[in-house]
């Protein structure tokens, strides 16, 4: 039975409820669920079920993308947004506010539902699940599945809250959800907790789907595999800061930015780690990494540069994609240098400096970008950047294909722009 294959089985699921000791805890908490119920298994379906596109969170989108992109419409929500959308294979587009409330608009931007989330927003960025179900958390620790019809299916109590359930959560292809940060919860279909664990550190980004179970990211830079009834295992460490997590290409390479300045790669059957691209004074590499169709890894710089580096190290893209805050001249006087005020400035930008969107790029090689000044466009593979707009919004969030010739840009000031041809 391959698991890329869409299948429908009733599964009859036994109480075995077994009472744990500390220790038995401390590894792994295995909790089973109740009566014999329909279960829809298979890859998450649409454009872009998760964060990130797909569960392995590469950024490569199965439709093509827009070029020129063009504004067809744009809807205000009435409330901000701080985590990206999810679109399912209707082209619906889902949206979490940072008001208790989720809203599903359709492909013309109309709206097709609004619910509350009781009194509490969503923490971390929906799911689509194996069967359609839309998983939201919420920061108070509670675990929300809607319907395609915008009833909740479910509310499940995760016993964490507020930041250490912050990661990306993932669906997997059995129709499980893992949800993360402090703790791993795994949720069964029908919501109900199968196995819970508690990591040594928090995870950042977004959980990822490895060959051995889900793979976690820590802020350190550790990696855990999580495999029930198991606990989690540490398999090595990036060695530096992350803030947004890794993405995984191929089958056992992650690849992440480090401390903004390195671009590293991890095996996780080894735990040894490259540095494939290092401190090139561009300034700092925008998070997280997207996986080209041909096995590269892209990423833009604070300076607006698009670059994309190959396993050996090798440069096989650089654009300029940005007007950003360019190097200090040498040739200026007083231009560089500790001292320099322009060179301080480009070397060390805030701390509080938000990151642009990752970038999300099609079969094609064509590249979408939206850069945390509103610039936000489709570079193609022949070097020509089309732009949708300078300042599309002041602060985007995130972007994600809607489907052939279509794609959604999420602003913070509640704000989502459908593009297309």
């Amino acid at each position: 039975m391959k698991t890329s294959t869409r299948l429908v089985t009733t599964l009859a699921v036994f109480v075995g409820l077994v009472g744990a000791s500390a220790e038995e805890r401390a590894r792994a908490e295995g909790i089973d669920t109740t009566r014999p119920h329909t279960v829809v298994v298979g890859a998450p379906r649409g454009h872009a079920p998760s964060e990130r596109v797909d569960a392995r969170r590469t950024g490569q989108s199965k439709s093509r993308l827009p070029s020129p992109p063009v504004d067809k419409w744009r809807r205000h929500l009435g409330g901000t947004i701080e985590v990206p959308p999810v679109v399912d294979e209707t082209g619906r587009i889902y949206v979490a506010l940072t008001v208790p409330e989720v809203v599903a608009l359709g492909p013309d931007g109309k709206e097709v539902f609004r619910t509350r989330l009781g009194g509490a927003p969503a923490i971390a960025p929906p799911v689509l699940t194996s069967d359609g179900t839309l998983v939201l958390v919420t920061s108070t620790g509670a675990a929300v599945g809607l319907g395609r019809d915008g009833r909740v299916r479910f509310v499940t109590p995760l016993g964490q809250r507020g930041r250490d359930l912050d990661a990306a959560p993932l669906a997997r292809s059995d129709g499980s959800v893992v949800i993360g940060g402090r703790a791993l919860v795994e949720l069964g279909p029908n919501g109900a907790v199968r196995a819970r664990a508690i990591l040594p550190e928090r995870a950042v980004g977004a959980l990822i789907e490895g060959p051995e179970g889900t793979v976690a990211t820590s802020e350190s830079g550790a990696v855990y595999v999580f495999r029930p009834p198991n606990p989690p295992r540490k398999v090595g460490s990036f060695g530096g800061q992350l803030r947004r997590g890794a993405a995984l290409e191929g089958k056992r390479t992650l690849l992440a930015v480090v401390g903004g300045r390195s671009l590293v790669g991890l095996d996780l059957k080894t735990g040894l780690t490259h540095v494939r691209a290092g401190d090139v004074g561009l300034g700092t590499y925008d998070e997280p990494v997207t996986i080209h169709p041909r096995g590269f890894a892209m990423m833009t710089t604070s300076t607006g540069l698009l670059l994309g580096v190959d396993a050996a190290g090798n440069e096989r893209l650089r654009m300029v994609v940005d007007k950003g805050p360019q190097p200090p001249d040498p040739a200026v006087p007083g231009a560089v240098g500790m001292g320099s005020s322009a060179g301080a400035a480009f070397f060390n930008p805030p701390a509080d400096t938000r990151p642009s969107p990752a970038l999300v790029v099609d079969a094609e090689g064509k590249v979408a970008f939206a850069r945390q000044g509103g610039r936000v466009g489709v570079a193609k593979p022949d070097g020509n950047v089309a732009l949708a707009s300078e300042r599309l919004c002041t602060a985007p969030v995130a972007l994600q294909p809607a489907g052939d010739d279509k794609m959604v840009v999420a602003c913070r000031d509640g704000t989502i722009w459908m593009l297309g041809i």
